[in-house]
């Protein structure tokens, strides 16, 4: 006598198609976000040097923009050179650039990773939520840094007032959107989860 036999577990299937297409896509941006993650950090390192090291270039301050020159270019009328600031007004300068570069280099090696899980086919894990969200929070960061810093680059003797910027606003909805996204994902893991332990 034959006995049938029964599986207790759904047998595996094929990927779903949109799980694959979000693979597909995911090389290609983690590429993006690592180009844009490369030449930020260079132009923050180029800048910097250029803003400490005369000779080569230099930074020019003045209330409503920042310039770099070189060769023989002349600064704007009202514009002082960022290395005949006092001393403590650099380093104030430096830091404040340091952190809004560095928020935006942050934003794009987290959006990179977050491209990585998904080009693995990792889409509702716990890793993707985290870069999602540790990329909204230094896009965050990154659009209100200038607002928030300005009153202590006042106080230090900074002749930039340049703090709002019309970019900043479109950064902070974006990364605000990404939190969001980051509890949908959150969503999305529950929903999986329970799907693969219903039987």
């Amino acid at each position: 006598m034959l006995v049938p036999v029964v599986d207790l577990y759904a047998s595996p299937e094929a990927r779903a198609p949109a799980r694959e297409a979000i693979r597909r896509l995911g090389l290609p941006f983690e590429w993006l976000f690592a180009v844009l993650l490369a030449v930020t950090l260079f132009a923050a390192s180029a800048l910097l040097f250029f803003a400490v090291a005369p000779g080569f270039g230099s930074i020019w301050l003045e209330p409503s923009n920042s310039w770099l020159l070189l060769g023989d270019n002349r600064p704007p009328a009202g514009a002082v050179q960022f290395n005949a600031l006092p001393w403590f007004t650099q380093l104030a300068g430096a830091g404040a650039f340091a952190l809004i570069a560095g928020s935006l280099a942050a934003s794009f090696y987290f959006l990179r990773a977050l491209f990585r899980c998904y080009r693995a086919g990792d889409v509702f894990g716990a890793a993707p939520q985290r870069h999602m969200q540790a990329a909204a929070v230094a896009l965050i960061v990154f659009a209100l840094s200038p607002g928030a810093l300005q009153p202590l680059l006042r106080a230090v003797g900074s002749p930039d007032r340049a703090w709002f910027h019309p970019h900043s606003l479109a950064v902070l909805i974006m990364g605000a959107g990404l939190l969001v996204f980051a509890c949908v994902i959150a969503l999305g893991r529950e929903i999986e989860r329970e799907t693969k332990e219903f039987v």
